[in-house]
């Protein structure tokens, strides 16, 4: 499952979000983020992809809640949540 995020810069909150969207589940329902990735790195490198007229663009991925999150930061950032169960080895 994807989900565009345009401009948005706080992708740590999306991220957070959208698992407890998932999970039929209040977002304070769900372990810290930052037991998984540092949520203000990950702000900051995604913020720095569209900085000083450039774009830089990279894929992070990492464990969370049970999930592969994989955030791929541009020119659009974008955010793939994937169950254990729909990952294709």
């Amino acid at each position: 499952m994807e989900r565009d995020l345009g401009d948005k810069s706080n992708i740590s909150l999306h991220i957070v979000d959208y698992i407890a969207e998932r999970e039929h589940t209040d977002p304070l329902e769900l372990p810290p983020l930052y037991d998984a990735v540092n949520p203000d790195a990950l702000d900051d490198l995604v913020a720095s992809g569209r900085q000083n007229g450039t774009t830089q663009s990279g894929r992070i991925e990492f464990q969370y809640n049970g999930y592969t999150v994989i955030v791929k930061f541009g020119t659009d950032p974008e955010i793939t949540v994937k169950e254990k169960s729909e990952l294709v080895e």
